[in-house]
C-alpha cells in the first residue's frame, strides 16, 4: 500500500460471489453476462437451477487475453467451472463440485499437482457441523491448512508455469468472517464471551496469514517489471438481529395465497420438518453429501419441506421470493404468458409491482418503527442487456444501512410477524454472523501506478476494462466498466482506446450439474451459510 495505491472498490448489486467475480471477469453487469445469483430459473420457470462459470454468456477477459497472444494462469477464482481451455493454466473455484471432478485445464496438471501437494479438499468437513468451540476449532484449522495448500500451489505454479497474466484466490479470509465476526465484536448480538477467548483474533489471522501469502508471491516476482493487484469481490460487515419472511409479507398482504392443506400432511409436514433440522444438526457433512448424492429425490423432497414454496397456489399468487438462499431474496412477478401459470396481466404491472413496494415499506422494526427495508430496486435500475429478464422484478437492499436477514416463510407460521428481532445470546448453531457489504477493496502497485495514493470511486466491474488499458489493448466496447485513470502517475496515463465489442464465449462444458454434482455443491453452498 506504501508502494502503490489504495481504497474501497465498490462490488456489485447485489454484492454476492456468483455476479460479483463474473462482472470482474467479463467488465459486465449481469444483464450482458448472465449470471445473478448462486441459484437461478429462466424467464418461464418457477424452478431453479445451480449456476456455474459455463453458465456465463459473456467472454471472460482470461480468453480475451490470450487472443492478444498473453499466456494466462487463473487459479481457485470462483464461477470458473468448468475450466476454459486457456493458452496457459485454469484451476476452477468453488463452484467445482468435487475433487475428483475435471477442474483443471490442462488435464494432466491436476496428477502433478496433488502428487506433489496431495488430493486438494474443496469441502470442509467441520464449517457445516460447529455447534461447540472444539468443532470451530477443528473449522478454523481447516481454513488454515486449505490455505496452506493454495499457496503451496501458487508459488509452485509462478516457479514453473509462469504466464503473462496471473491470479490466485484465496476464499478463507470470506468463510471467517461469515462465521467469526461475532468474537470479535462485544457488541454483536451473538457475541460470545468464552468463545472470544479463544476466537477474538481468528479473522485477524487470517487476514495475518493472507498478508505473508501475498508476501511469499511477492519475493517470487521483479517488482520493477510486475504489476500486482490485490482486490475482494465485496466487503464484510456484521449481520443485523432483524430477520425478514419476504413470502410471509407477500401473503399477509395478500399478493401470495398457498393451497389447501389437508389435516394428515399437516401433520405429516409438523413431523418432517423437526426431524429434517436434527438431521440436519447431527449428519456430518460427508454423510449428507452422500445421502443427497444416492437419494437425489429425498433432497428434494428435504427441500420442499424446509420451505413452504412447493405449497403456493400459483393460481392465486401475484408475486413472491424463492426463499432457499440465506441472502435476502428478491421478488419475482407471476406474469401471465411468462410464467407456466401466471396470472397477472401486462396492463396490471405496475399495479402489482406498487402494492409488492408498499407491503414491504410497511414491515417495520418492531423496537423503533423504522422501515426495515430501506431502498427497493427495479430491475431495469440494475440491468441493461439480454439477459435482463432473468433478473427478478425487484431486488431488496439488505446491506449498509438497510441490513437484515432472511429465512423461509411456513405456511404454518403465516400468521407471525413478518420481521421478527433475533435475541441477545451464544450462537449454538453455524450461522453467520457477518455478511456481505457493498465496499470491498483494492490495491495495486507497479511502473506507471501511483505512490502512496487513495482512490476514490473504484468499482469491480472497472478491473476488466482496466487490465486491457495497463496491457495496452483496446477497451472492448460493450463493457460497462470504466479504465480508472486516477491509478496512474500522470506521465503514465494514455488515451483510452475503444475496441471491439468482446466475442461470445466458446462454450467449455455443461453447464448443467448432474444430480450428484447438484447434491454435492449444495452442500458446500450449505456447510459455507450461503442456502438455509
Amino acid at each position: 500500500m506504501e508502494e502503490g495505491t489504495q481504497g474501497q472498490m465498490e462490488s456489485v448489486i447485489q454484492p454476492l460471489t456468483p455476479p460479483a467475480w463474473t462482472a470482474f471477469m467479463t467488465g459486465k453487469n449481469s444483464g450482458k453476462n448472465g449470471i445473478f445469483n448462486f441459484l437461478q430459473y429462466s424467464p418461464d420457470a418457477y424452478e431453479m437451477v445451480y449456476t456455474n462459470g459455463g453458465s456465463r454468456k459473456a467472454e471472460s477477459i482470461w480468453k480475451m487475453f490470450n487472443r492478444a497472444g498473453l499466456t494466462v494462469g487463473v487459479m481457485n477464482t470462483p464461477y470458473t467451472y468448468p475450466p476454459e481451455k486457456l493458452d496457459g493454466f485454469q484451476i476452477s473455484g468453488f463452484d467445482t463440485p468435487s475433487s475428483d471432478s475435471a477442474f483443471f485445464h490442462p488435464p494432466e496438471l491436476k496428477k502433478e499437482m496433488e502428487d506433489k501437494f496431495g488430493k486438494l479438499q474443496l469441502d470442509a468437513r467441520y464449517l457445516g457441523a460447529m455447534t461447540n468451540l472444539k468443532k470451530r476449532a477443528e473449522a478454523f484449522q481447516e481454513m488454515k491448512a486449505s490455505d496452506e495448500q493454495w499457496l503451496k500451489m501458487a508459488l509452485y505454479l509462478l516457479d514453473n508455469y509462469p504466464q503473462d497474466v496471473m491470479m490466485f484466490t484465496f476464499m478463507s479470509i470470506d468463510t471467517v468472517q461469515h462465521h467469526f465476526w461475532h468474537y470479535m465484536d462485544p457488541s454483536h448480538h451473538y457475541y460470545d464471551a468464552e468463545g472470544a477467548k479463544q476466537f477474538s483474533d481468528a479473522i485477524l489471522k487470517v487476514y495475518q496469514r493472507l498478508d505473508a501469502a501475498v508476501g511469499s508471491i511477492l519475493a517470487k516476482l521483479d517488482l520493477s517489471e510486475t504489476h500486482v493487484f490485490i482486490c475482494s469481490d465485496h466487503g464484510q460487515e456484521g449481520v443485523s438481529d432483524r430477520t425478514i419472511y419476504a413470502n410471509r409479507i407477500l401473503s399477509q398482504a395478500g399478493l401470495l395465497t398457498y393451497k389447501p392443506l389437508n389435516p394428515l400432511k399437516a401433520a405429516t409436514l409438523g413431523v418432517a420438518r423437526p426431524f429434517l433440522t436434527f438431521l440436519r444438526k447431527t449428519m456430518t457433512s460427508g454423510q449428507k453429501k452422500v445421502l443427497s448424492s444416492l437419494f437425489p429425490k429425498l433432497r428434494d423432497n428435504a427441500d420442499g419441506i424446509s420451505t413452504s414454496f412447493a405449497e403456493i397456489d400459483w393460481s392465486k399468487t401475484q408475486a413472491y421470493a424463492n426463499e432457499s438462499l440465506s441472502s435476502p431474496p428478491c421478488i419475482s412477478i407471476n406474469m401471465k404468458g411468462q410464467k407456466p401459470e401466471g396470472i397477472v396481466e401486462q396492463k396490471d404491472y405496475e399495479a402489482v409491482m406498487a402494492k409488492v413496494c408498499a407491503a414491504i415499506e410497511a414491515v417495520k422494526d418492531p423496537r423503533d418503527g423504522t422501515t426495515v427495508v430501506q431502498q427497493v430496486f427495479r430491475r431495469d435500475e440494475l440491468y441493461t442487456g439480454p439477459y435482463s429478464n432473468w433478473a427478478p422484478d425487484l431486488t431488496l437492499k439488505w446491506w449498509g444501512d438497510s441490513q437484515f436477514n432472511a429465512r423461509p416463510s411456513l405456511r404454518s407460521e403465516n400468521h407471525l410477524p413478518p420481521v421478527t428481532v433475533d435475541p441477545r445470546k451464544p450462537l449454538t448453531e453455524p450461522e453467520w454472523s457477518g455478511h456481505h457489504t457493498i465496499d470491498g477493496i483494492l490495491i495495486a502497485r507497479g511502473s506507471g501506478i501511483k505512490k502512496g495514493a487513495n482512490i476514490r470511486g473504484a468499482r469491480l466491474i472497472d478491473m476488466a476494462p482496466t487490465f486491457h488499458y495497463l496491457l495496452n489493448l483496446p477497451v472492448p466496447s460493450d463493457m460497462d466498466g470504466q479504465v480508472l485513470l486516477d491509478l496512474f502517475e500522470a506521465e503514465a496515463q494514455k488515451d483510452v482506446v475503444s475496441g471491439a465489442a468482446s466475442e461470445e464465449p466458446v462454450a467449455v462444458g455443461d453447464a448443467i450439474y448432474s444430480d450428484a454434482e447438484t447434491a454435492m455443491v449444495e452442500e458446500r453452498l450449505k456447510n459455507l451459510g450461503y442456502l438455509d
